[in-house]
């Protein structure tokens, strides 16, 4: 064998040893499971604290508690003369409430008093306040004109139409006045055989009132003013003053009669003239008409504010006896002398340019025109009624109408509260009274 064939033997045979020998490592190293180095430790995160979450309280629904009313406090009722201030008289009239226990209610109407009932009495019977005389009744309703409140001190005719149904008592002479006279108005109704000239004794029914809440407008005229200090008349103006308003008034005012009632410009019959028979003065002018059958009219546009359309003539005695109470008070009380107007219409015509605040009354109507009532307006010229003789002596004797040689109208004119020809001499008067009433209304008997 050569020597390169031995060398090569030599290293195959060295090679194979070397193969052996590492299989022999493998087997022996790579079949132990090998060991994955351990990894490194997972440093932990410090944790920290949280506070607790403030739990948050369910909503507890609200308990609405029930309202408990407060017991209503029982009214006390009051003495006659401390619910109604009506001055000294109040001590020694009764009450004309006596089956009620008394409010004080401090509402005015027209310059009444209100008396309230504490009981809620359906009916309530109103009675006289004093022994006296009936004077005065009116049966028309209430009317609202809207009118500004009633001011204390001061006499509106306009706030009559909100008296409604009433009645009026005279007393006479009471308790040291010179004459005394009640009013009860706001009646629901009136007895029967309550009439004018009727003899009354205190605590005698006169009507009743309705409730609940029944009221009474009540009044006192005590002299000749009301029981707040109004009076009906103010005094009139200077000569000059009443010639202004006299022709102020001539352009614009219509007559108050038809042709066939002339105006007479006599002492007698003119405002001034005294009446001897109820202690007292004209205020007003008669126009004559010797028959039935003739008018009175609206001088201006205006409103009704007090009417009687249902006179009913005293007896002649029971009519004596009302003057005679005149006759010692020295005066004609005011309700007296609306009680001898008889059916009565009074229009408040409002505001005259140059004049001032225009009242006319035209009575001793025989009736009122059946399209007139309380409340209503009324133009210029209109129809107010038939004149007649209501309220007189004759008609008082049962002369009516055309048997009646006096027929007239008696027509008074008020401005501010004052009537037209007050104060003045006859001359003056009549001179005034011809300014007004012949100039645009043309009236029949004015001087040529």
């Amino acid at each position: 064998m050569s020597r390169s064939a031995r060398l090569l033997r030599v290293v195959s045979a060295a090679a194979a040893a070397a193969g052996i020998g590492l299989l022999a490592w493998w087997f022996l190293v790579g079949s132990e499971p090998s060991s994955t180095p351990a990894a490194a430790p997972v440093e932990q995160a410090t944790l920290v604290p949280t506070a607790p979450a403030t739990a948050v309280p369910a909503p507890t629904p609200s308990v609405t508690p029930t309202p408990v009313p407060s017991p209503t406090p029982v009214p006390t009722a009051m003495p006659f003369a401390e619910a109604a201030p009506l001055g000294d008289l109040a001590e020694v009239l009764s009450s004309p409430l006596p089956d009620c226990g008394l409010l004080r209610n401090d509402a005015v109407v027209a310059g009444t008093v209100t008396l309230t009932c504490i009981e809620e009495w359906s009916t309530v019977p109103v009675v006289a306040a004093a022994t006296g005389r009936i004077v005065g009744v009116v049966r028309s309703p209430a009317a609202d004109l809207g009118s500004e409140p009633s001011v204390p001190g001061q006499w509106s005719w306009a706030e009559q139409a909100s008296l409604g149904p009433h009645v009026i008592v005279d007393h006479g002479p009471f308790e040291g006045t010179a004459n005394t006279q009640t009013v009860y108005a706001g009646l629901a109704a009136i007895e029967d055989g309550i009439s004018v000239g009727t003899p009354i004794s205190g605590g005698e029914p006169l009507g009743t009132i309705n409730g609940p809440e029944a009221s009474l407008q009540f009044s006192v005229w005590s002299g000749d003013q009301r029981q707040d200090g109004a009076r009906v008349l103010a005094v009139g103006p200077s000569a000059d003053q009443q010639r202004t308003v006299a022709q102020a008034l001539r352009d614009v005012i219509a007559s108050p009669t038809d042709e066939r009632c002339p105006l007479v410009l006599s002492s007698g019959s003119l405002p001034g003239a005294p009446r001897t028979y109820r202690n007292g003065t004209h205020r007003g002018i008669d126009f004559g008409c010797d028959d039935a059958g003739r008018s009175a009219h609206a001088i201006a546009d205006g409103t009704v504010v007090y009417l009687v359309d249902d006179y009913d003539d005293p007896s002649v005695a029971e009519r004596e006896a009302l003057l005679q109470q005149a006759g010692l008070a020295g005066f004609t009380p005011h309700w007296t002398l609306v009680m001898l107007y008889g059916n009565v219409v009074v229009v408040d015509h409002g505001e005259i340019p140059g004049a001032g605040r225009v009242v006319t009354i035209s009575a001793h109507l025989e009736e009122i025109d059946p399209l007139i009532s309380l409340g209503d307006r009324v133009s210029r010229g209109q129809r107010l009624g038939e004149l007649g003789n209501r309220g007189t002596n004759a008609s008082a004797q049962g002369i009516r109408g055309a048997a009646d040689p006096t027929l007239h109208l008696h027509w008074e004119l008020f401005i501010d509260n004052w009537y037209l020809g007050s104060g003045l001499d006859t001359g003056t008067t009549i001179e005034v009274m011809a300014i007004a009433l012949c100039g645009a209304a043309q009236t029949a008997g004015c001087p040529t």
